[in-house]
């Protein structure tokens, strides 16, 4: 997995829920069901989960890592 690539989609999404906010401010709807309203929050929640991941996958592979120097040992 490409951590670094996968930080830059990560700061991408947030950067797009940057540039959203203010327009879904400007909505005069605001308070309607509209499923827009919602785009922010699930922007974020996947930056989360692609930063987890990469969290997780460091973690992983730093162990994988570690058992194979282990085993030349």
């Amino acid at each position: 997995m490409d951590c670094a690539t996968l930080g830059q989609v990560a700061a991408c999404l947030r950067g797009t829920v940057g540039q959203i906010t203010p327009l879904l401010e400007t909505l005069y709807f605001c308070a309607a069901p509209l499923a827009v309203l919602d785009c922010c929050a699930t922007l974020e929640a996947l930056a989360q989960e692609v930063e987890q991941e990469v969290e997780q996958d460091d973690v992983q592979t730093i162990t994988e890592h570690g058992r194979e120097q282990l085993q030349f040992f």
